[in-house]
């Protein structure tokens, strides 16, 4: 695939606003969590159908049972074909095409979600998410029977008004994970110092991702910049900026800020700290300018958002 160039790639799920829209039930659930059941979404009448060249927002989950369409990724492109099984991370550049649609589920999610209310973490125990570039994976009717199962009761959750729907879903969304794992992913380990992926992207995202982790442990102390990237990886800041923008439409600024406001989000919820702890801790040297950037990306503020997960 040639170069895109900025105006032909979108952030589909923010800029066409899908994440929270209810499409006659085809997309039911919040910015957190959602499904789309897409023989609703995408009738027989407007097919086939093509999206624009995008950079997923969430990590997705399709469960294709009997469909048919094809993926493109930035240099090749795969059929989507029965009892096939994708995952997408945040980032990703693709395009989907669907031919015909007779019965197909996407989970769509956040980091943040699983954390907050099934207290898994992605990085300990879901690392293929974050670190692999996935290809279409070819799933047995009996292995695409049992998620659709729990697809199902995820969906009847869904369409509950109770104060434990988020928890009981995270849970049932776990459950999809760790049969996933269990399927394709048994003995994966993040790769280590002696085996480091030599993809510049991957690189980064491992270094992020270690990172923060260690700042939920409190065995470090404030986020990293851009430039402190670039010097684990050995290479210049504005080069590595340049290949984290090419590959995810996201500069290395960016992907560190939502990082840092996950993070800030899990802290926040944590009453042991003051919110001048949390903002130190996050890289702000004041407590406003933290204010200022969290009500920014969530239209609210840290105490307003305290209050708010304690409601949860």
């Amino acid at each position: 695939m040639g170069k895109l160039k900025k105006k032909e790639t979108y952030d589909l799920y923010d800029n066409e606003k899908v994440m929270g829209s209810n499409f006659s039930e085809g997309h039911i659930g919040d910015e957190d969590f959602s499904l789309i059941i897409s023989k609703i979404l995408h009738p027989k009448e407007i097919l086939p159908w093509t999206s624009p060249w995008f950079h997923a927002s969430f990590y997705t989950v399709g469960i294709v049972i009997d469909s048919y369409g094809a993926m493109k990724l930035e240099d090749l492109t795969v059929n989507i074909e029965p009892n096939m099984l994708f995952m997408n991370k945040p980032g990703d550049l693709q395009q989907l095409r669907w031919d015909e649609i007779n019965e197909t589920y996407g989970l769509l999610f956040s980091e943040d979600f699983l954390l907050k209310y099934a207290g898994i973490s992605i990085y300990t125990m879901f690392p293929f998410l974050l670190f692999e570039r996935h290809l279409p994976l070819h799933a047995s009717p009996e292995f695409q029977q049992e998620l659709k199962t729990i697809i199902l009761l995820i969906y009847q959750e869904l369409k509950k008004d109770s104060p434990l729907k988020k928890k009981l879903c995270a849970n049932l969304l776990t459950r999809i994970l760790l049969k996933i794992k269990q399927e394709f992913w048994v003995g994966y380990s993040i790769n280590n110092a002696q085996s480091r992926n030599p993809d510049i992207l991957n690189d980064f995202k491992q270094n992020l991702e270690y990172h923060y982790e260690q700042l939920l442990k409190g065995k470090v102390k404030q986020v990293l910049h851009i430039k402190d990237y670039a010097e684990m990886q050995q290479l210049h800041e504005n080069y590595l900026s340049t290949i984290l923008k090419e590959k995810t439409g996201k500069t290395g600024g960016q992907l560190i800020a939502e990082k840092t406001l996950m993070t800030a989000k899990i802290l926040i919820q944590d009453s042991q700290y003051t919110m001048k702890e949390i903002a130190h801790i996050s890289g702000f040297s004041y407590t406003s300018y933290f204010n200022i950037f969290f009500k920014k990306h969530t239209g609210i503020t840290p105490l307003d958002y305290r209050k708010k997960s304690q409601q949860d």
